[in-house]
């Protein structure tokens, strides 16, 4: 009887967990090149071993009854390589729920969740950003999906069930400290980000616009980036085409400053292999109308190895073309990056 005891008490912690699923991938490569984000900037050739974008998490849900579900998700961004915060390739600091972690509700009506949550041009476009890569420019590095995309603190959003093929999101993240500007006034550094899209037949649209109110130095104008991407996505075949602007202030700007880009991914899926082709470029960037020589035309070429269902190796080669000088004292204008790695699933 104790022993029966026994037993049925160590179940009961595995019971609770039943609903739990503990996920996440394991990446890393060894890199040599020339990078404006390696330490050091671009001048010198740098090897590397960069963690490309580790992550754990643990996720779950609820069936409440009458279709509605709880569901709930933490997850949090590794490094893997022993460096952290800026110096990584991820840019991750070791602090939890770094990624995508929320507590929300889904049924007929569609899904809402609360917490810190990417936007929809993040957690449902980049089809043309289909690389592998941390600190290097062997991805897709110079277009705004880098920087504006993202995820959201203190964040709601809502996402539309699928209808028929068609789908879209909403989303609103607070600014919970109302700081004030240089006038005087208090600012609300809000953010906010819409999508849509649709797909059918391995064809697909999307549209995604973010918006981050009172960026200036008067707390009064706000920041915005939307970007339109199509193609086609089935049958081993990738073709995905992109292009966004961006009008951007900071908190010392009076102008905001005014950039467009543009982007070409091609890939193809051979038996385990998947050769890729990326062309990405982003025009001089306009400040109250004037331009700026610092276009960027950016060329990724590589392949993909599937050595199972959930281990991938990679190589790459990213080469960046600036129009102006990138280092100081110098004529440099060029970025290069050289990668092999491997990206296991869990």
């Amino acid at each position: 009887m104790k022993k029966l005891i026994a037993l049925a008490v160590a179940a009961l912690p595995m019971a609770a967990m039943a609903d739990v699923t503990l996920y996440g991938n394991i990446e890393a490569s060894i890199e040599n090149g020339k990078s404006l984000a390696y330490s050091g900037g671009a001048k010198k050739s740098t090897t590397r071993i960069d963690d490309t974008g580790s992550l754990i998490g643990f996720k779950g849900s609820e069936n409440l009854g009458n279709g509605l579900k709880a569901i709930w998700q933490v997850e949090q961004g590794l490094n893997i390589d022993g460096t952290t915060g800026n110096g990584s390739g991820n840019g991750y600091n070791n602090t939890w729920a770094t990624r995508d972690s929320f507590v929300g509700l889904t049924g007929n009506f569609g899904t809402v969740r609360l917490g810190k949550l990417s936007s929809y041009l993040n957690s449902d476009m980049e089809k043309y950003d289909a690389w592998i890569y941390g600190a290097g420019v062997n991805g897709a590095t110079w277009t705004t999906a880098n920087t504006l995309d993202g995820r959201f603190d203190n964040a709601i959003r809502y996402d539309s069930p699928n209808l028929n093929g068609f789908k879209f999101a909403a989303q609103y993240g607070f600014d919970e400290k109302r700081n004030s500007a240089t006038n005087g006034n208090r600012s609300n550094q809000a953010t906010w980000s819409l999508g849509a899209g649709y797909e059918n037949a391995g064809y697909y649209v999307d549209a995604g616009y973010v918006a981050y109110q009172d960026t200036d130095a008067t707390g009064s104008k706000d920041s915005n980036y939307w970007r339109l991407e199509g193609g086609y996505n089935a049958n081993n075949l990738l073709v995905a085409l992109a292009y966004g602007q961006s009008k951007l202030y900071d908190s010392v700007a009076v102008d905001a400053k005014k950039t467009k880009e543009a982007a070409l991914t091609v890939g193809y899926t051979m038996g385990a292999l998947t050769p890729k082709f990326t062309y990405a470029h982003v025009w001089d960037t306009k400040t109250n109308g004037v331009k700026a020589d610092d276009g960027i035309n950016q060329y990724v070429i590589g392949v993909d190895y599937a050595l199972s269902k959930r281990t991938t190796a990679y190589t790459s080669f990213g080469y960046v073309k600036h129009d102006n000088i990138i280092v100081a004292g110098t004529d440099e204008r060029k970025e290069r990056t050289l990668a092999v790695g491997v990206q296991h699933k869990f």
